[in-house]
């Protein structure tokens, strides 16, 4: 699993922006066959569509009392389409603890895609469970779903224990109950990166006609490219164990 050098990734990225001279026989791009998501709009009217809430409390399973889960930040987020419903998957973080704040993941819904509602409480967090280890007491950071053909939701995330982060998995039929997976790269080379920092775990997958994000089989595997400061890729058979 080796990373691409940083000249490589320089060199090929120049030289896809890279534009020949126009000439007589090159037709213009249309707006049909271009491949921009252009142009954006700021919707101020509505922005910003989540806010921290000092409002949002709940029982934390490692602490055993009450937490402002959502009061310091909201940001991060992923999306998912579920029947009509658009949904937010974001890290929140309170304004407890040694790091200045324990991370969790909260879920938020829309009709319209502008005017979201909080769940009141997260959907995944650090717990008295097996992955505490390497969940707490940073926690669950940086969430990215996509589902399968039948309908299973998948969460790539970051668990931070204070001194590394590390990228795991948790599954969902509905993206409100998740059971966590554990380290995607626990099995991968008998553990020889279960301990190495690992994180932001992207899914190749394509847009089904319903708007929803479903995972893609690529050469007869799944794929994921994840990364820090430097991209790799991985390849899994079932979305769950990453080599």
């Amino acid at each position: 699993m080796k990373s691409l050098p940083i000249a490589l990734i320089l060199a090929l990225f120049l030289s896809s922006c890279q534009d020949p001279e126009p000439t007589a026989s090159k037709p213009a791009a249309s707006d049909t066959d271009s491949w921009a998501l252009l142009p954006f709009t700021k919707a101020n009217e509505v922005n910003p569509v989540l806010t921290a809430d000092s409002s949002l409390v709940f029982t934390d399973p490692i602490w055993k009392k009450e937490v402002r889960w959502a009061e310091k930040d909201v940001f991060n987020p992923a999306t998912a389409v579920r029947h009509d419903t658009l949904f937010l998957i974001f890290r929140a973080e309170d304004k407890v603890g040694k790091y200045a704040g324990v991370s969790r993941i909260g879920l938020a819904y829309s009709l319209d895609g502008l005017h979201f509602t909080k769940y009141p409480e997260p959907v995944l967090y650090p717990a008295e469970d097996s992955v505490k280890k390497w969940e707490w007491e940073g926690g669950c950071e940086d969430p990215r779903v996509v589902e399968d053909a039948a309908g299973t939701y998948y969460m790539t995330y970051t668990a931070y224990d204070g001194d590394k982060a590390r990228l795991l998995v948790a599954t969902s039929q509905d993206l409100v109950h998740w059971t966590k997976q554990g380290p995607a790269f626990q099995q991968a080379l008998n553990g020889k990166y279960v301990n190495a920092w690992s994180k932001s775990g992207s899914i190749v997958s394509h847009y089904a006609s319903d708007g929803r994000i479903v995972a893609t089989k690529v050469g007869g595997k799944y794929w994921m490219y994840w990364g820090d400061v430097n991209i790799y890729a991985a390849t899994s058979d079932d979305l769950i164990h990453w080599t």
